[in-house]
């Protein structure tokens, strides 16, 4: 995400939620006031209205739980009267706290209640607010898409009813959305630029410094300095003694500079510091250090040296990967211009690795993304099932009522209760095998999640003790490359090309009685000797790397259609585990202990297309493989550590052979 998409969300969500709070005066006196009107009140809508108003001056005081419990009682009372508006504000204020505490499945379980609502009596003020909100949690979890609809919904409707101040918050999102995309970055500036014709009307300084700055950061981005310098500069007014300030000081700063205006890039850099400073606006005083260091660089190098080393200081303090990146590419090239190559190499080095430390995190915000939709869709499935069990109990309800009929009849008539029999049986029959097949879907879903012994004990028991096993394999799998690869794949292939490997790697799992434990992203974990524990887990677990890795070596020589090939690393380490379930509403069977942890580091320390294992695994299986001792090697956090590489499974020895090994003996 762009900053410039970063900051227009922010104002813009923030936006949503001052439009309950607009108006409070002293936030204490506020609640104090609202407790005694719903301690003096008689249980009616104004009880509602006053108890969800209470909710979110709580939630300002930062009360999470707090406002979670009068927002609660909140849609209690409003179900009793049946006031569906109170309850639609009752579910949007319970979906803000879960937004605080970052659940965002909860929020939009919530507040999409909240939009269904507002949609039932036509709140078209409530519709907008709560479809523009919805938007704002989509593109925080990466859904782009989904996000746009929901915020030109928001936009469209606002529109029709003449709601200015949402109709510019909508705009702001949508060209906050378009903006992290360099291709989209027209798009946005379409939508930005149909916002200055709300804002004589509005008066919202906040709506128009976003505005401003959001414009100037596209125009910036596009290289068209001018046109940004002068949204910039109209900001500035709008921005003084705010906290903004600093960063459109900053926006200037670069500008100038851009523009080849090195003193007054200067200047406005050093009152963005200094302001800062005085603020004690931590990441904007990296900030405004690395553009001073980029503009000390190119004839100033000891001046520029010092900026950035202040800068580095102030950055290791917060740890903040993305300034660190360019404070170390600064270093390189200040200590390169003085001549001294020995640190200018250290911070080259320091660079990659920064590099590659924020690849990967944008890498885990894609599958993150990828996560939220796919929790999403089995969210969508579980409310299916429900709807499904409604209907079984409908239809058992049903049926009872065709018994009590049926009885009566038959005292009437006894052809008729053999008709209304033969109805029941076969009523009876098509339920039953209804209720017979959602009962197996159940259980097969639960025995998907977890082994069968402790899917078993979880029925029986409602909870999973947590078991020690002396003896457990355990094996890591890795594609190499596939952050790199990710970065340039559809969703869809990236998602069908795991999928077909890791369909692979369960069948293999499945073939050699081995458990899957799970995945984490292109890594797979999988286990031997549990739950039940066995003598020759070692063996098998090994047999299964040889076969995944043939599984990939024949997709790379071999890929089918829209299957990317990939190289796989594979550790496999045996020793101590603890086993169990954790959760209390998606259950997780997991391991954990030291032998995983090495079992990781495993397969880390591998090589593309090898088996890796420890010398407790080593041990147990030399006799049947032939093992290649790659010497000691160093782990991160355990030292130096035996390591060994699996090549080819020993050939059993012939019976004439066997013999004449006894005779010798």
């Amino acid at each position: 995400m762009s900053k410039a998409g970063n900051k227009t969300f922010f104002v813009a969500f923030l936006l949503a939620a001052l439009f309950v709070t607009r108006g409070l005066v002293s936030q204490e006196s506020q609640i104090d006031s609202l407790k005694r009107m719903v301690q003096e009140g008689s249980g009616d809508s104004t009880q509602v209205n006053n108890l969800n108003a209470l909710s979110v001056a709580i939630l300002q005081e930062e009360d999470i739980s707090g406002s979670l419990q009068v927002s609660r009682q909140a849609g209690e009372l409003a179900d009793e009267l049946r006031y569906l508006k109170g309850k639609a504000y009752a579910e949007k204020n319970i979906g803000m706290a879960y937004y605080y505490q970052g659940d965002y499945m909860e929020v939009l379980d919530h507040w999409t209640k909240s939009l269904e609502i507002f949609e039932a009596i036509e709140d078209s003020q409530g519709i907008a607010n709560m479809a523009n909100n919805l938007g704002a949690v989509y593109y925080s979890q990466g859904s782009n898409s989904k996000a746009i609809d929901y915020y030109l919904r928001s936009l469209s409707i606002a529109e029709k009813i003449q709601d200015t101040l949402r109709i510019a918050s909508a705009l702001l999102n949508i060209g906050g959305v378009y903006g992290d995309t360099p291709n989209d970055y027209d798009k946005a500036l379409e939508y930005f630029n149909r916002i200055p014709q709300y804002l004589p009307a509005l008066n919202e300084p906040q709506i128009t410094t976003s505005y401003l700055m959001g414009e100037g950061e596209i125009y910036l981005l596009q290289g068209n300095y001018r046109e940004a310098l002068k949204y910039y500069e109209d900001a500035l007014p709008l921005t003084l003694n705010t906290a903004d300030n600093t960063d459109n000081l900053t926006k200037l700063g670069i500008v100038e500079f851009k523009m080849g205006e090195k003193s007054k890039a200067i200047s406005y850099l050093d009152q963005a510091f200094q302001i800062a400073k005085k603020n004690n606006q931590q990441l904007q005083m990296v900030q405004t250090l690395i553009e001073l260091g980029k503009v000390y660089q190119n004839d100033n190098f000891t001046k520029a040296l010092n900026t950035f080393k202040e800068a580095e200081s102030l950055a290791n303090e917060m740890g903040t990967k993305f300034e660190l990146k360019d404070i170390f590419e600064g270093l390189s090239i200040a200590y390169a211009n003085q001549g001294d190559y020995t640190n200018a190499f250290k911070y080259q080095t320091q660079l990659i690795a920064a590099k590659d430390s924020l690849f990967n995190v944008e890498t885990d915000d894609k599958i993150r993304g990828l996560q939220f939709d796919f929790d999403l869709e089995k969210k969508e499935d579980e409310i299916g099932l429900l709807e499904q069990e409604a209907q079984i109990a409908d239809l058992q309800a049903k049926r009872q009522k065709y018994v009590i009929y049926g009885t009566v009849l038959g005292l009437l008539l006894v052809f008729m209760l053999a008709v209304g029999s033969y109805k029941r049986y076969r009523y009876v029959k098509k339920t039953n095998k209804i209720i017979e097949e959602e009962k197996n879907r159940s259980e097969n879903l639960l025995l998907n999640i977890l082994p069968d012994e402790t899917a078993l004990e979880l029925k029986q028991n409602g909870k999973v003790k947590a078991k020690k096993f002396e003896s457990v394999t355990v094996m890591f799998t890795d594609f190499k490359g596939f952050t790199s690869y990710s970065q340039n794949l559809s969703p869809e292939l990236l998602v069908k090309t795991v999928d077909y490997y890791f369909s692979k790697f369960d069948a293999i799992m499945e073939k050699y009685d081995l458990e899957k434990i799970k995945t984490i992203g292109d890594a797979y974990m999988c286990a031997g000797g549990l739950p039940f524990p066995t003598k020759d887990h070692p063996y098998k677990m090994v047999q299964a790397a040889f076969e995944i890795a043939q599984v990939m070596e024949e997709t790379r020589l071999k890929p089918p259609k829209d299957i990317v090939p990939f190289d796989v690393r594979i550790g496999i380490n045996t020793g101590v585990i603890i086993a169990g379930v954790v959760g209390t509403r998606k259950f997780a069977y997991d391991i954990w202990g030291d032998t995983v942890n090495v079992a990781a580091r495993m397969e880390s320390l591998s090589e593309p297309g090898k088996v890796n294992v420890s010398q407790s695994t080593y041990l147990l299986i030399r006799d049947r493989y032939n093992c290649e001792h790659r010497g000691q090697i160093h782990v991160k956090n355990k030292g130096m550590m035996d390591m060994y590489f699996v090549n080819e499974k020993k050939e059993e020895p012939s019976i004439k052979a066997k013999k004449e090994k006894i005779i010798n003996i």
